[in-house]
């Protein structure tokens, strides 16, 4: 069993930062050179197993993005590998089949299988991960070790429109075919924005830290889920300017922090999450009931306070702060706030079904949360947001701008 388990990891170590396919390109306006031979294997309806494996598709799902992850495992047991192990290279296609006139997207990967003791059995698994569009696909793919000898599969995708992401600006165009991107804090490219003058400028509050004091750091899911939703609002192209706010409710720190930019620098956001030493908190702190509070406080207040250029919307992102860390009402130090909103990060939200400490305190402010499990849920959230902050449609016969009475943001009020 030792033997087993020495085979996978090695192997899985070997393939990693391999793991993501390239796209295949030929020259500007030509197709690329792809071998006859593997030509013809990808076109054939039949699989070839010169190689003894197993590829195993896998159900695209939609992400925090708002596109389709989808991808496959190839299984190589240990015995169709030579002692001295082998490189092995992948080709494959995708076509989208809702639009046969566009041409195939060509893929392209490579991984070594370190040598293997004679004796070693066992299965080695590694993936490959790429992003689709709504729409049905046909991935046909090969695999040919340094001998030449061919392991192909042939299989078809679904990637079904799910939540209201068909309703939002960034919702992935039908029948993309796209490479996955591995790293989490890759800068984002530049988006087409809307009209300079209706551009929209939100202010973003991201807590880094668990609701469960226990954990002191959340987890590599809750990092990448957060990341991913701040770049669906970086792609929204009514939105030009963001703030952003990154802190540690547990640590009492800010993170990160940059104010009306008109794009989020990703790579430096990575840099200064990497950069916390979660569960550090000062002597002095810890001796100070009111520090947390305070320091929460500090972070609306900054947000929220008086200033000549406020935001035209606020947006809290992450899991909960826990209740028990109440920010008094007489620490906040602003007036009537522009529209609040909170995505709750929480993929167990029964247990702790209770507003946490910035719903409560904003609540009264007339906050909208939106409690977030599922890619689903935050597809639907971000549709809702986005019609909220959209102005309102001219009324036939009536002038383009109506004054709005004095009293009408009061009815939003407690």
């Amino acid at each position: 069993m030792a033997t087993r388990i020495l085979l996978v990891l090695l192997t899985l170590s070997a393939a990693s930062p391999l793991a993501p396919q390239s796209l295949f390109e030929g020259e500007p306006g030509q197709p690329p050179r792809i071998q006859p031979s593997d030509r013809a294997i990808l076109a054939a309806s039949g699989n070839r197993n010169d190689i003894a494996c197993r590829v195993e598709p896998l159900t695209p799902h939609l992400d925090f993005e708002l596109k389709y992850q989808a991808g496959y495992l190839v299984h190589i047991p240990a015995d169709a590998v030579p002692p001295s192990g082998d490189r092995f290279r992948v080709l494959f296609r995708i076509r989208p089949l809702e639009a046969p006139q566009a041409e195939p997207v060509y893929f392209r990967q490579s991984f070594a299988v370190p040598a293997l003791e004679e004796t070693a059995d066992g299965v080695a698994v590694f993936p490959g991960r790429y992003v689709l569009g709504p729409g049905q696909y046909a991935v046909d793919w090969l695999m040919r070790n340094q001998q030449g000898r061919v392991c192909s599969a042939h299989w078809r995708s679904r990637a079904a429109p799910a939540g209201q992401t068909g309703e939002i600006a960034i919702a992935p165009m039908a029948n993309l075919i796209a490479p996955f991107r591995p790293t989490v804090f890759a800068d984002e490219p530049p988006v087409v924005r809307a009209d300079a003058d209706s551009l929209l400028h939100v202010s973003v509050l991201v807590n880094l830290a668990p609701l469960d004091r226990a954990r002191f750091r959340i987890s590599d899911y809750e990092l990448e889920s957060i990341v991913a939703m701040l770049r669906s609002l970086h792609r929204e192209p009514s939105l030009g300017l963001f703030s952003l706010t990154a802190f540690s409710a547990l640590d009492r720190q800010v993170v990160y922090s940059a104010q009306r930019r008109s794009r989020l620098d990703f790579a430096a956001l990575g840099e200064a999450i990497e950069s916390l030493a979660p569960g550090v908190v000062s002597l002095a702190d810890l001796a100070d009931p009111a520090s947390e509070p305070r320091f929460l406080a500090g972070v609306l207040n900054d947000a929220l306070g008086p200033r000549p250029d406020p935001p035209d919307a606020v947006i809290v992102l992450g899991p909960k702060i826990d209740r028990e860390t109440r920010v008094p009402e007489d620490s906040l130090e602003f007036g009537t706030p522009p529209p609040l909103f909170q995505f709750v990060l929480d993929r167990n939200p029964h247990s702790y079904p209770w507003d946490g400490s910035f719903a409560t305190a904003l609540k009264q402010h007339g906050l909208t949360v939106y409690n977030i499990t599922r890619p689903q849920e935050y597809s639907r959230s971000l549709a809702d947001l986005m019609s909220r902050l959209a102005p309102p449609e001219p009324v036939p016969g009536l002038p383009e701008e109506v004054p709005v009475p004095s009293s009408a943001r009061a009815l939003d009020g407690p």
